[in-house]
């Protein structure tokens, strides 16, 4: 097998590339506080509002939201690298059908996480799986609430507003 052929294989068995790195500085500026919401490290800074997701029928309607969000806006995926884990680094999906296993009930382990995590940069929030049937969104303004009600509602989920 000649080289370029190998390496043609290896990217399409990648399931998330990095982004360009303007691109990881403009959003490390736009998510200073990601770990601290990714790692539970204490309360979050004053400008940050918390809301979350919550569901009867957990699995049905937790994928059906996140399948509408999922084709409603652009999604990235996050990990922090470093000794101290200290730098965030943001990259997208190769496929849609690897991102629509991520974003599901219990599809963090498709990247082998406990839950998923990803940022929605368009509507400027974060987007955590959390064990006890909720999912919670992050964000700096308050303007994307109405776009997330619109794919809850429909849904049967509700929204806890954490203010």
């Amino acid at each position: 097998m000649r080289r370029g052929s190998i390496q043609t294989l290896a990217f399409q068995m990648r399931r998330l590339v990095n982004l360009p790195e303007v691109r990881q500085a403009e959003l490390r500026r736009h998510y200073p506080w990601l770990r601290a919401v990714a790692w539970n490290e204490g309360d979050l800074p004053s400008h940050v509002s918390g809301l979350a997701v919550s569901a009867e029928i957990r699995t049905a309607r937790h994928a059906k939201f996140c399948a509408l969000l999922v084709a409603g806006t652009p999604v990235l995926s996050f990990a922090f690298r470093r000794r101290a884990h200290d730098r965030t680094i943001f990259r997208e999906f190769t496929s849609s059908e690897v991102l629509y296993k991520y974003c599901t009930p219990n599809g963090g382990t498709t990247l082998k996480h406990r839950q998923f995590q990803v940022v929605l940069p368009e509507l400027g929030c974060a987007f955590f799986e959390s064990w006890d049937d909720t999912h919670h969104f992050y964000f700096n303004s308050r303007a994307s609430i109405d776009i997330i009600r619109q794919w809850a509602e429909p849904c049967g989920l509700y929204l806890l507003d954490h203010g």
